[in-house]
């Protein structure tokens, strides 16, 4: 009950349902601690950690998926073309790290140990990733390594740990929803934050009112390939095109993932899931045997149930401009990067 009622809840952020002003004394309460919070930290109060390293913030201000992840892995990519060395940091989320430990992703490590999205990226870059509850303990882990650039996967409402540059990633489909805060409404902040921010990425075509400060950046993820969860096969997404299959997705918004899929043209049978989902086989036993299509997040939990016929579609990030370049730019002019 408790699943389906949140799910009621989200989706109600989108339609404008007016049951949501019920909710509006907890919104109350909630822009409160926002601003408690925020001021405790200003005043010193909490700590806020300094690392040695130039700290590259992406993150959100809704709550769901906005594209964090294949920003991450663009800009890891980008920036080590141009020479730099550097390093994810994460939560982790979906995974069982207690407070306080550390621990890094290799290819071999598991969703239940590290979480979903920070070893999805371990099979996309080469850079050394650190995961903990503390970003402050993981940065302190980059800072042992030869990085010179630390970009945390999330984290712009972590304000333990002090920051050289905010990203905040927005859904160009779904936007801010009904603009009010959580639970009445998806921002986990208001839209004043956003004056704060350096670079606003958009995630799809569509404009949005100028509301920050930074610099904007169009952002859309492509994936045409097609490669078999065993690892043996790629084939062009195409190749279904005509034909039936599920599509499964345990991820912030399932929906921009089944309309990829729509427009090229397959019918398929939407499974969607709630964000960082553990699969189990039972999970995916859906009766009718189909070819079964997934995100590359649900790869890396679906790899150990030996699936037949089944396929996930990597995508990578394509923005309107150099947006690795203006970073670069921007911690040099604060002293970062001069050698």
């Amino acid at each position: 009950m408790k699943g389906k009622f949140s799910d009621l809840v989200a989706l109600s952020w989108y339609q404008g349902a007016l049951w949501l002003y019920l909710l509006f004394p907890l919104v109350l309460l909630y822009s409160m601690v926002i601003l408690i919070r925020r001021l405790l930290y200003r005043l010193g109060v909490f700590q806020v950690y300094r690392s040695s390293l130039p700290v590259v913030i992406v993150g959100n201000i809704t709550v769901g998926g906005t594209g964090k992840s294949p920003l991450v892995s663009h800009l890891v990519q980008s920036l080590s073309d141009m020479g730099f060395k550097p390093g994810i940091v994460s939560r982790g989320y979906g995974s069982s790290i207690p407070k306080g430990e550390v621990r890094e992703v290799l290819t071999h490590s598991l969703t239940s140990d590290v979480g979903d999205e920070p070893l999805m990226l371990r099979h996309q870059v080469s850079c050394p990733i650190f995961v903990s509850p503390s970003r402050k303990l993981a940065v302190k882990s980059l800072e042992e390594t030869d990085c010179n650039i630390a970009v945390t996967d999330d984290g712009l409402q972590h304000y333990a740990l002090d920051r050289d540059v905010e990203i905040c990633v927005v859904d160009g489909t779904r936007k801010w929803g009904n603009g009010w805060l959580l639970p009445m409404g998806p921002l986990r902040e208001s839209l004043s934050r956003l004056k704060n921010v350096d670079f606003l990425v958009i995630n799809g075509t569509d404009k949005l009112k100028q509301t920050h400060c930074g610099r904007s950046f169009e952002m859309a993820l492509n994936g045409k390939q097609l490669h078999s969860l065993n690892g043996e096969n790629v084939c062009p997404l195409t190749t279904f095109k005509g034909g039936q299959v599920h599509a499964i997705a345990a991820i912030g918004n399932p929906e921009r993932f089944f309309n990829t899929l729509e427009m090229q043209g397959l019918d398929i049978i939407r499974h969607a899931f709630n964000d960082h989902h553990a699969y189990t086989k039972s999970d995916l036993d859906f009766g009718k045997v189909l070819p079964i299509i997934m995100t590359e997040k649900d790869a890396v939990k679906c790899r150990h149930l030996h699936l037949k016929n089944a396929w996930y579609l990597p995508v990578t990030a394509q923005l309107s401009g150099d947006i690795a370049a203006e970073i670069v730019s921007s911690l040099k002019l604060k002293g970062w990067l001069n050698g």
